[in-house]
């Protein structure tokens, strides 16, 4: 299943633009992202991950920017496959490819 994303624009030369970050990712058909989780399907971007969990975690309060927001109280955690703006060697990244079935992204500006 995928779910319809956003903030997308169609280029002179057939592809799709995703301007979800700065990498701005020129799309064919079938491709997806440098993030691996917004992806072309036709004349539209979709989001590959929604509704999909990579991990939860409960964690103290005090672990997240809400730190001064009922102290000593816990807070669950979650979050999906995909990651558009870390460095090469973020083992977020590397998590986020190893899990991806698609072909290598094509990215350009």
């Amino acid at each position: 299943m995928s779910f319809p994303g956003r903030y997308f624009s169609a280029l002179p030369d057939g592809r799709i633009r995703c301007e979800v970050c700065p990498r701005y990712c020129a799309l064919h058909d079938g491709q997806r992202g440098m993030c691996f989780v917004r992806a072309r399907e036709g004349e539209r971007i979709v989001l590959t991950t929604y509704g999909r969990s990579s991990g939860f975690c409960v964690d103290p309060i005090e672990k997240k920017p809400l730190n001064h927001f009922l102290p000593g109280t816990p807070v669950l955690s979650f979050g999906t496959a995909g990651c558009n703006l870390a460095p090469s060697r973020s083992p977020r990244r590397r998590s986020t490819w190893a899990a991806a079935a698609s072909p290598s992204p094509t990215t350009t500006r």
